[in-house]
């Protein structure tokens, strides 16, 4: 018997993000999307009036493309998939419109092939890419008619799963479901933000449709970043790329949540991982780099006194190694430019990188700094950065991921934020809350604790 929380309820996912779409300005005209690992300008200009009004979804990374007159000189697969979807998309949105509004059974008779139809392909388009979607009521409307057919005609592909009521004394009931009707509340649910919803829907789907097991891991991954869940990110986002190991973005992201988290090593894996395969167009390039080049600046030894010692011919190859990193990052970073028209932003990652390549210099003895040999000037930016990664258990929960205290969600901005909770015993790690301490303690801090 299957748990009913992990039944997809297409009628109730309405009715949960219609209030929420409703407070939105559906004409307003978002900049694009900022993932985990974004790394651009925030105050460029994307488009002109003119293409908002042609061109109704949010504003996009791979959107600069158009503008900039690059789009067919880009290779990247994700932008393919992007325009691909966005495509899709604006035609069956075209084809919705002329589908009347309404839900009774005539309706439904009449226009059945062409609300098949487009419910496939505007779900094929939330597929390939969630960002070339965009949510309106007229689609939630769809929703309805959708669910409605699938009701009434129990479609080829229609499964059936027994729901236990929560009404004391009710009889079991049955739900009808299609791939495309679950992938529908996964869409209404994800652009309503409403995230643990969605999540129990694509927990259902990743167990029911192996075929896009892969794409439900990344959202559900996603989903929990944005409830700050990384714990549970993380697995998602490893188990996605086991799934599909061609999806190396899964790479970038991964590094850029270790890298959050101060887990160097775990960081420096995904960002190698990545730039190894990346398509030189891809729009995380330039983070990555940035990122390696600080990560691999901390790794270097600290204290070499002696200058052919092993530690201190050690420390060269690091300095040298990092000092290749942000040269690569500066290159992919003007090649960014060159195909989107825009300069990338500063984030934490890049700005710690120009601090401790560009702007940290060596003084010399009259106080005039030099840019000769740069090794001591970087070797103090190291020990800096060493300073924020060397307790990965510090930085955030041993339990959870989560970086910050539970305590500290509501409280005013004028009062002081609530410290993760530390380890009385052994301080070498901490906790968001007290569930998750002694959940940690229960499962495995008690064997390895020291006084």
């Amino acid at each position: 018997m299957t748990d009913s929380h992990d039944i997809p309820d297409l009628e109730n996912s309405v009715d949960a993000v219609v209030p929420a779409l409703e407070s939105v300005t559906l004409d307003d005209k978002a900049e694009h999307v900022h993932g985990p690992d974004c790394s651009h300008d925030h105050d460029h200009d994307h488009a002109n009036g003119e293409e908002h009004k042609e061109h109704p979804q949010q504003r996009h990374d791979f959107d600069l493309l158009v503008s900039n007159g690059t789009k067919d000189k880009t290779t990247d697969p994700l932008a393919k998939n992007y325009f691909e979807a966005k495509e899709l998309f604006t035609k069956a949105m075209e084809r919705l419109n002329e589908i009347p509004e309404g839900a009774d059974a005539e309706l439904i008779e009449k226009h059945k092939d062409e609300i098949v139809s487009v419910t496939k392909d505007l779900m094929q388009a939330f597929l390939l890419d969630d960002k070339a979607c965009v949510m309106n009521q007229r689609i939630l409307k769809l929703a309805e008619q959708y669910e409605m057919y699938v009701q009434t005609y129990n479609p080829e592909g229609t499964s059936t799963a027994t729901v236990d009521s929560d009404e004391e004394g009710a009889e079991q009931q049955t739900t009808i479901y299609t791939k495309d009707s679950v992938v529908f509340v996964i869409m209404i649910l994800w652009c309503g933000q409403q995230f643990e919803h969605c999540i129990q829907t694509l927990t259902f789907a990743i167990q029911e449709f192996s075929q896009i097991k892969g794409r439900m891991l990344e959202l559900r991954a996603s989903c929990q970043m944005s409830l700050r869940n990384y714990k549970a990110c993380i697995e998602d986002f490893e188990e996605a790329l086991n799934t599909e190991p061609v999806n190396v973005e899964i790479h970038s992201m991964l590094g850029n949540i270790f890298y959050a988290t101060h887990q160097a090593q775990d960081a420096i894996h995904h960002f190698k991982s990545f730039v190894a395969v990346a398509n030189r167009d891809s729009r995380t390039l330039p983070n990555a780099y940035f990122a390696l080049a600080t990560l691999t600046l901390q790794s270097a030894p600290s204290g070499a006194t002696k200058k052919k010692s092993n530690q201190a011919l050690k420390q060269t190859q690091v300095i040298k190694d990092a000092q290749n990193y942000f040269k690569l990052a500066q290159e992919a970073d003007t090649h960014f430019k060159e195909l989107f028209g825009v300069n990338t932003g500063f984030n934490e990652i890049k700005a710690t990188a120009y601090q401790a390549f560009v702007q940290t210099r060596a003084a010399g003895r009259n106080g005039v700094l030099l840019n000769t040999d740069q090794t001591p000037a970087l070797l103090e930016a190291a020990e800096v950065i060493k300073k924020s990664f060397k307790n990965p258990g510090i930085a955030a929960c041993a339990n959870c991921g989560r970086p910050d205290n539970v305590a500290n969600e509501g409280r005013s901005a004028d009062l002081k934020l609530k410290p993760l909770i530390k380890c009385a015993k052994c301080s070498k790690v901490a906790y968001c809350s007290r569930p998750c301490q002694i959940s940690h303690w229960n499962s495995a801090h008690k064997n390895v604790c020291k006084k």
